[in-house]
């Protein structure tokens, strides 16, 4: 899941449409010009859930949101300056 993005260094985020702190992430990322695989896990179908938390589950066990993946970096929650680092801003 993901291979393409994360092998070319695209940045994904897996987040939910109704959380604040993933659309602050969301913002973030539009702030910052950087063009993102966006996944809103809530509004996925139950199997394309159950493949999303088997995709989180060994860089994020506690399935916390919103998780941005940037090739082998996961920014876990709202931690700006490692987001910052993780996508080289």
């Amino acid at each position: 899941m993901y291979e393409h993005e994360l092998g070319q260094n695209i940045p994904v985020l897996i987040a939910l449409s109704t959380c604040p702190r993933c659309h602050r992430m969301k913002e973030f990322l539009e702030m910052n010009h950087v063009t993102a695989t966006v996944v809103d896990y809530d509004l996925l179908n139950s199997r394309e859930k159950k493949a999303h938390l088997k995709f989180l589950r060994p860089i994020n066990p506690l399935y916390i949101f919103p998780t941005l993946i940037v090739g082998k970096n996961t920014v876990v929650g709202e931690r700006y300056e490692a987001a910052k680092e993780a996508l080289g801003l």
